[in-house]
Order: C-alpha cells, then structure tokens, then sequence
C-alpha cells in the first residue's frame, strides 16, 4: 500500500469514527423514569374517584420504544373535580420530574368513555385548557349519558425544529350513541355540542348513530349550521331508495360541506336513481358542496381527493375526476356543476 493509499484509509477511519460517534450521542438512552412513574401511579390511586391506575414505561432507544403512558380507571359516578385533579396531578408531574424523549399519554377511562392527553414528545404548554377540558368530558358524559363519549384534549408545544412538528392538534371527540338512535338524534347531538359545548366546537367531532340506524356527521373547525342539518334530516328521510348517509364538514381536499350515500345496492343506476332525487334537496345549500352516492360512504376517492368512480357532483363547484362518466351522470354534472370553461 503506498503512502498515500494509507493516508486516504486514514482520513476515511477517521471520518467514519467520526460518524459513529455523532450517531452514538444522538441516540443516547433517555433516563430511566421507573421510579418517578411509579410514584405518581401511587399519588393518583389515593385520589378520590379513582378505582385504578397503573402505568406502562420504556426507554429502549435501540428499539425506538421510549415512552411513558399512565391509564387511569376513575368511578361511574366521579366527579369534574376529581376528573380534573387526576389531570392536573399527571401535568404537574410532566413539567417538576420531565421525560425527556419520552412519548406520553394520559388515558382516563370511566367503562367504555374515554378522556385521553397526548402528549408527545414536548412538554405542554396549555396545562389549563386540558384540565379545563376534563372537565367538559364529565360534563359530555351527563350531557350524552347512553352514549360512548371520547374526548382526546387539545394539545400545544412549543415551537420545534424537528421535521416531523410538533404534534400539537385541537380537540378530538366522538360521540356513538346506543340503539335504537338514528339520524336525527345524531342532529340533536351535533346541535348540543355546538349550543351548550361552544368551547370545543371548533375541534374535529364524530358523532354516530347507532348500529342498527348507521349515520354520521363529521366535523372540523366548525358545527354545521342550522340549514345544513335541516338538509340532513331531508336526505336521510327519504328512504324511496335504501341507503345510509354521512355528512362531514370541512374535510380535507374537498369543499366545505360533503354529503355521502351509501346505497345498499352496488348497482350504477341505483346510485344514479339516488343522486337524481336527493341532489335537488342538496342543492339548496350554499355552494359549493359535494354529493356522492356510491357503494361505501368514503366515496370512490383517492388520496389527494380526486374522485375515481362514480356518481359524483359538486353543486355549484367542479368535481376533480379520474373517470369516464356515462350520459346518465353527464346529465346531472351539466345541470349542476359550474366548472370554468376552457379558454380559446
């Protein structure tokens, strides 16, 4: 081997033990928090309300399993208070001991209904609009009390210069009520949450009708308005043709109201027959708004929310498209669609 050959393998050790090392201290194991998570479990299970609570811990960078989530059982019948003194005594314990690099989670259940804080891997920043929401979730629960209510809080970190973010999110709740409700339960539900529960409303909401009765209204940043539920009791009522509705407000990639039917039957003109009685219902809503009547309320969509199969119409709108469309479609994308027109 020349000198310079072994100079070159030299620089080249050298520039990997290099990388090795930089790679070695970015992956550091996080301190062990066992200790500390035991502690709280043991504070929180002396906590009125509580029936239980334990806790699950791990630090393996290696397997890139580092977390601390603490599950909390509390009594039928507990209080806001003691909801809200749970919540509190899990963020203080987040901000005074600190877990680092740890993902964390609260979970608080009562039977099936569930209060949960991700956390993430930053520390909170809005510790007060958590507990306050604790709070709102006992308040759900007697509000709602044969429905299964889960309420994933509001989350806010500071500013990271991770690439993935900073997992902070607003509200997440769904309500599924029990049978025999249907759809306009589902109404009178949507309609007390955005009335008597204005402070989440503009979260992201799922509120299901029961098995036996299946509908949805789905929303984000906003409950619909009056106008709009008043066209979803009309849509789900006419049951000329069978099938099953969900609304959703202000999905992404579509426009700001989306009405979806699922007919029972995977046959074309079914949905056809479908689209051509409910879309002059639709079509008194503000524009735009998409309607689809297919075989599966998600439509026949793609991921960037270009339509693949039919029937699709945006009243008032254009519906992106990746399908041929047959004359009995045609029709009605003429009467109500108002796409540009192309130039020359």
């Amino acid at each position: 081997m020349t000198g310079l050959a072994r100079l070159r393998t030299g620089v080249i050790g050298c520039a990997l033990i290099l990388v090795i090392s930089a790679l070695t201290g970015c992956q550091q194991t996080p301190p062990d928090r066992s200790v500390q998570a035991d502690a709280l479990v043991d504070q929180i299970r002396q906590l009125p309300g509580v029936r239980s609570a334990s806790r699950d811990v791990a630090d393996s960078v290696a397997q890139a399993d580092v977390h601390f989530w603490l599950s909390v059982e509390m009594a039928e019948d507990a209080t806001a208070d003691q909801v809200a003194a749970v919540t509190t005594k899990y963020i203080d314990d987040l901000r005074t001991t600190g877990y680092p690099a740890y993902q964390t989670e609260l979970d608080i259940h009562t039977g099936a209904d569930l209060f949960a804080v991700d956390g993430g891997h930053d520390p909170l920043t809005n510790g007060d609009q958590i507990v306050a929401q604790a709070r709102d979730w006992v308040a759900l629960r007697s509000q709602f009390p044969s429905a299964t209510v889960n309420l994933r809080a509001t989350v806010a970190h500071p500013p990271t210069k991770r690439p993935t973010g900073n997992g902070s999110h607003p509200v997440l709740g769904g309500l599924t009520l029990a049978d025999p409700a249907d759809y306009r339960d589902v109404s009178v539900a949507v309609s007390a949450l955005g009335t008597r529960f204005p402070q989440l409303a503009d979260g992201t909401w799922t509120v299901d009708a029961s098995k036996s009765h299946p509908a949805t209204i789905t929303t984000s940043k906003r409950m619909p308005t009056g106008q709009e539920l008043d066209v979803w009791n009309k849509v789900n009522a006419d049951q000329t043709i069978p099938h099953i509705d969900a609304m959703t407000v202000n999905a992404p990639a579509t426009p700001p109201v989306w009405i979806s039917e699922k007919t029972i039957s995977r046959d074309l003109a079914t949905s056809l027959r479908l689209a051509t009685l409910q879309l002059p219902i639709v079509a008194t809503l503000p524009a735009p708004v998409l309607y689809t009547a297919t075989d599966q309320l998600q439509a026949h969509r793609n991921y960037d929310g270009r339509i693949i199969g039919p029937v699709a119409v945006t009243v008032g709108g254009c519906t992106p498209r990746n399908y041929g469309f047959d004359p009995a479609e045609k029709k009605l994308i003429d009467a109500y669609e108002r796409c540009p027109r192309p130039k020359g």
